[in-house]
C-alpha cells in the first residue's frame, strides 16, 4: 500500500489542473480501528486513518478491499476535526475497487475538475472539467461539474446563503446556510418522498440534530473532547433505535465505539490503537 500511494500521490501532483497541493510531508497520528464481534469477542482489522499535520486524512478501509481490486477503497480528504461522519470533509481522492477519482481544486478551495481512471474491463482515463464563475473576492456565482450546475446567493455581508443545483436544467435542491453552516436541503421535485431536510447546531457550531430521513432523526451530544453520544431516533413515538457512545483518553484521541439497539443491546463494538 505505501508503494501505492506513492504512485496516487505522483499521479495527483502530474495531472493536477489546480493550485492545492496533498501535502504529506508530516505525520501527526496513524489510528488503526479493530472490530469486536459481540458474541465471540474475536477481532477484525477494518480500517488505518493517517492524519497530517497540513489538516489532510488518509483513510484505508481494510474490510472493503477485494483481492480483485486494482486500487483498494480509500479516501484522502481534508477535514477540521477527526470526526468527519458528522463533519463536512473535502474529498480529493476516492478508490474504490477497480476506480480511482481525482478531484483538483483552485487557490479558492473550489473544484476544478475531476480525473477518473477505470479498470472495466481495460484501462480507461476520463478527465471532466469543472466550468465556473466569481464574482469577487473567491465568491462563487456558478460552477457547472459532473451533477449539473450549481448557482450561489449571498447575503448583504457576503456570506454564503443558498446553493441552487440544476440537472437538466431542473431544479432538483436548494441548499440553505446561515453563518456558514448548512441549515436545510429543499427538492423541488420529489413527490414520494421528504422534499425537506433540517440541520441544527449548538453555540459552538457543532451539529446537535440531522434530520435527513423519512423515518428518523439522529441526535449529537458532546464532551469536552468531541461527540459521546449519537443517537437515532424513530419520529413516530420518538423512541431511540439505536445509539452509539464514544470514550476517549486523556490526550482526547477516540479509543473506543460502542453501538447499542433498543433495550441496551449492543450490536457493533470498535476499539482505536495509535502510532
Amino acid at each position: 500500500m505505501k508503494n501505492l500511494l506513492y504512485i496516487i500521490f505522483a499521479f495527483v501532483s502530474a495531472t493536477s489542473f489546480s493550485q492545492m497541493k496533498i501535502d504529506t510531508t508530516q505525520v501527526e497520528y496513524k489510528r488503526y480501528e479493530w472490530r469486536i464481534a459481540p458474541q465471540t469477542k474475536d477481532t477484525t482489522f477494518t480500517s488505518k486513518l493517517t492524519k497530517y499535520k497540513s489538516g489532510f486524512y488518509f483513510e484505508e478501509f481494510k474490510h472493503l478491499i477485494d483481492s480483485t481490486d486494482k486500487y483498494g477503497n480509500f479516501l484522502i480528504y481534508e477535514s477540521k476535526e477527526d470526526n468527519t461522519s458528522i463533519k463536512p470533509k473535502r474529498i480529493h481522492v476516492h478508490s474504490f475497487g477497480n476506480a480511482l477519482l481525482t478531484y483538483h481544486f483552485d487557490t479558492y478551495g473550489n473544484r476544478d475538475s475531476l480525473v477518473a481512471i477505470l479498470y472495466n474491463p481495460k484501462y480507461k482515463k476520463i478527465v471532466i472539467p469543472f466550468a465556473k464563475k466569481y464574482k469577487r473576492k473567491g465568491k462563487l456565482e456558478f460552477l457547472a461539474d459532473e451533477d449539473g450546475i450549481n448557482y450561489y446567493k449571498y447575503n448583504i455581508f457576503g456570506r454564503l446563503k443558498r446553493i441552487e443545483y440544476f440537472q437538466d436544467s431542473v431544479l432538483y435542491k436548494i441548499s440553505e446556510y446561515r453563518k456558514n453552516r448548512l441549515i436545510s436541503e429543499t427538492y423541488p421535485t420529489r413527490k414520494k418522498y421528504r422534499k425537506k431536510y433540517t440541520y441544527a447546531y449548538d453555540k459552538k457550531g457543532r451539529i446537535i440534530k440531522k434530520d435527513n430521513n423519512d423515518y428518523y432523526f439522529y441526535r449529537y451530544a458532546y464532551n469536552e473532547f468531541g461527540l459521546n453520544r449519537e443517537e437515532k431516533v424513530r419520529k413516530k413515538k420518538d423512541i431511540v433505535e439505536e445509539y452509539t457512545l464514544f470514550t476517549y483518553n486523556e490526550n482526547g484521541r477516540l479509543i473506543r465505539k460502542k453501538r447499542y439497539r433498543r433495550k441496551n443491546r449492543l450490536i457493533a463494538e470498535y476499539y482505536y490503537t495509535y502510532e
